[in-house]
């Protein structure tokens, strides 16, 4: 009679949402990224306006640490939150303090990377901040991953040394060696999945610079001429198949571009693009269309090439030219597609 209570005890337990839920494995995927994990982290900062640190090296390295969680919250999706502290030294008298909490939002691709977004606030320096940006992790060993990540740093609220500037006013780029301490052991291969065709539905992030050295778009906001920034954005598009090898689609683009003087602009476009697939597992594209830079209207053209490393999820790098619909020559007196917008991301395909 006992040992059916127990048992009673322990299937009602297991039917409860609040006794740890048994997920089915399309949940958990890749599985290390779930749960408590720690590291340590290095990389370069930039804090040149002197709002943030006001003496030593504008860019400096940075070493600490970071602790935080991971949850599955659907197939492939995870959310976390980490704490990540820093010390930035120039290796003199000079050095400051990265203090953050961040939240992510992650992506698997494949069997062991995660592409994430990331946000959050906290110190650097002597101000309150805010960060936002995007990184990638990848495992190395069963429980050992390597990321790599880039955020935009800005003030939140005025600096008590009074050099304020708004916007982003300071970057970094960080590596770090990552151990999951709470999920299982998983494989260090890409993928163990089908191959996509490249047609169908997919959606992506992207990273990487948009520059305009004959300041067609950009202008002087109070802060100086600069001609090139760093852009973080997303895209959405579809593929349709003409025959085995060529694809014919549409995509839409979005991106967040700045610099660290305080800098920050949106573009937007909206392409048509033509493809080859010359061998499975790899897409190459012609693409053209229109859309808006620094609020002016814009037409743009170049090409790219996608790799599908992870099996369903490829590996992008592109490239496009891009002039003002207007002619209306720049800074230089030079007019015509003088602009570039160069990426590399991460492309899942729904096919």
């Amino acid at each position: 009679m006992g040992a059916l209570l127990l048992a009673g005890s322990a299937a009602a337990q297991s039917d409860a949402l609040y006794f740890s839920p048994d997920l089915g494995s399309d949940f958990t995927a890749p599985s290390a990224f779930d749960g408590l994990y720690a590291g340590v982290l290095i990389g370069p900062i930039s804090a040149r306006k002197n709002n943030f640190n006001t003496v030593g090296w504008d860019i400096r390295p940075e070493i600490g640490g970071v602790v935080g969680w991971n949850q599955p919250v659907a197939p492939g999706v995870i959310v976390g939150a980490e704490l990540q502290g820093t010390v930035a030294t120039d290796f003199s008298s000079s050095a400051y303090l990265r203090l953050m909490a961040l939240a992510r939002l992650g992506f698997a691709a494949g069997d062991n990377s995660l592409i994430y977004m990331l946000a959050g606030a906290g110190r650097l320096g002597e101000s309150w901040a805010f960060e936002a940006g995007i990184g990638a992790e990848v495992m190395v060993t069963s429980n050992m991953g390597l990321r790599l990540e880039a955020a935009g740093i800005g003030q939140l609220g005025p600096v008590p040394n009074g050099n304020n500037v708004p916007a982003i006013s300071a970057m970094r780029i960080t590596s770090g060696a990552i151990w999951q301490l709470d999920g299982g052991p998983v494989s260090t291969g890409f993928s163990s999945g089908p191959v996509t065709d490249f047609s169908g539905f997919y959606a992506g992030i992207n990273i990487g610079s948009l520059a305009d050295p004959q300041f067609n778009f950009f202008d002087d906001y109070g802060h100086g001429w600069h001609l090139s920034r760093f852009e973080m954005g997303g895209l959405a598009g579809y593929n349709h198949a003409l025959g085995d090898m060529i694809r014919a689609g549409i995509e839409v683009q979005l991106g967040a571009n700045y610099d660290t003087s305080g800098d920050a602009g949106l573009d937007a476009l909206a392409l048509a693009r033509i493809g080859v697939v010359p061998v499975p597992g790899v897409l190459a594209y012609a693409a053209g269309g229109v859309g808006l830079v620094e609020a002016a209207g814009a037409y743009a053209f170049g090409g790219g090439l996608e790799y599908a490393l992870w099996g369903d999820v490829a590996l992008r790098g592109e490239a496009l030219l891009l002039g003002r619909m207007d002619g209306a020559p720049g800074l230089t007196g030079i007019s015509g597609p003088t602009t570039s917008k160069v990426t590399i991301g991460t492309v899942w395909h729904f096919d």
